[in-house]
């Protein structure tokens, strides 16, 4: 299962820098042709996921990712979730990843906003 955290882990590190620099020829090969992304601006097919890669800045300020976990879904399949922190804002992220022959695809991802604790700092 370590084995399949890094590699999960891996494409997971690429698609953030692909995002942070827009690239879209990334993307194009890294999501699945039935992807779906669950973002503040609703539910995004592949190709909304596309367009809003390229039409809306995506820059991240400095992030850590910490408490990586992979659930594997059978030969095909596996969910990566972890938790990041960026711009003084903590997510809880998670990737559904398929698989075909040798090669991983996003199907679907979400970040989740932390909730803030009474009388912590934002």
């Amino acid at each position: 299962m370590e084995d399949l955290l890094t590699a999960l882990f891996d494409i997971e590190r690429r698609a953030w820098r692909a995002a942070d620099t827009r690239d879209a020829e990334f993307y194009r090969e890294y999501l699945a042709p039935e992807a779906l992304v669950v973002s503040p601006r609703g539910i995004l097919d592949r190709e909304g996921i596309l367009r809003d890669l390229v039409e809306n800045p995506n820059e991240f300020p400095e992030y850590a990712i910490m408490d990586e976990k992979v659930v594997p879904l059978g030969e095909e399949g596996a969910v990566l979730a972890y938790t990041v922190s960026f711009g003084g804002q903590i997510f809880y992220v998670s990737t559904a990843y398929t698989r075909k022959g040798d090669r991983w695809r996003a199907a679907f991802h979400q970040r989740t906003p932390a909730i803030q604790k009474p009388g912590s700092e934002s």
